[in-house]
């Protein structure tokens, strides 16, 4: 279907540029249609939205059309306005990635900066932070370390990395009797763990171990499956949380 947009925006522009005395309409048709895909790409490479995009999108079949028109009408063609666009296409490219990345970032920043519990997070070297998430609702801040060596889109990144999530302490939190707390994945640890540090706890089910700390008066929890991730690299991550900004889970 996206393929056969050009198409009919040539049909259907070519029959309007001849009814209102362009000539020669198919090729300004032909051409505009192109440049109004490519158009529609890049503002949605630049991330400006379903709303934005909605309201751009009259503006952007005009220049498209009109950018068509200077390069093909006999009048105005020239070599050098072919080459004017197609230097404007090449720089439109890397300039819409500039500004989506901008937009994320922005976007990432201003979430992180309204959440409801601290941003703690340790800094242990060997580990990358990735997907930093704070949910609104549930007042969960969530994210995943991963080792450098890793890649974020690894099949394996859940068992070879520790998911981190920090959260308010819940009702059924009274260690080492009883570890409840909130994990990434949910409520967990209803049973008993084992105490390694001040404010500090162990717990292990299976192939799955949990590093529970309580610092400024929250609960983070360090969730890993299988042996990949020694137990001294999750106490060091426990041991070095602290509270930082939202720029330092953007800049990573």
């Amino acid at each position: 279907m996206f393929a056969a947009i050009p198409v009919v925006c040539t049909l259907l522009g070519g029959v309007l540029l001849r009814a209102v005395g362009v000539r020669p309409a198919w090729r300004v048709a032909a051409l505009g249609g192109l440049l109004a895909v490519l158009a529609v790409v890049l503002n949605e490479r630049a991330g400006v939205g379903s709303i934005g995009g909605l309201f751009a999108a009259p503006l952007l079949l005009a220049g498209a059309y009109a950018a068509a028109a200077a390069v093909v009408l006999p009048r105005t063609a020239s070599r050098r306005r072919w080459a004017v666009l197609a230097g404007v296409l090449l720089l439109m490219w890397p300039l819409t990635g500039v500004l989506s990345d901008y937009r994320v970032s922005d976007r990432k920043l201003r979430e992180l900066a309204a959440s409801r519990v601290p941003l703690l997070a340790p800094d242990v070297d060997g580990y990358r932070l990735y997907f930093p998430s704070a949910d609104e609702y549930s007042g969960r801040f969530t994210y995943l370390l991963l080792p450098t060596s890793v890649k974020p889109s690894a099949d394996d990144r859940e068992r070879r990395g520790v998911w981190v999530a920090v959260a308010p302490q819940v009702a059924g939190f009274a260690p080492p009797g009883a570890c409840e707390s909130e994990s990434s994945s949910g409520r967990t640890g209803a049973g008993p763990c084992e105490q390694v540090a001040p404010d500090t706890w162990r717990s292990s089910h299976y192939d799955s171990t949990r590093y529970i700390a309580r610092r400024q008066g929250v609960i983070a929890v360090f969730s890993t499956q299988g042996p990949s991730v020694s137990d001294s690299d999750l106490r060091a991550m426990a041991a070095s949380l602290s509270v930082r900004s939202p720029g330092f889970f953007v800049d990573e």
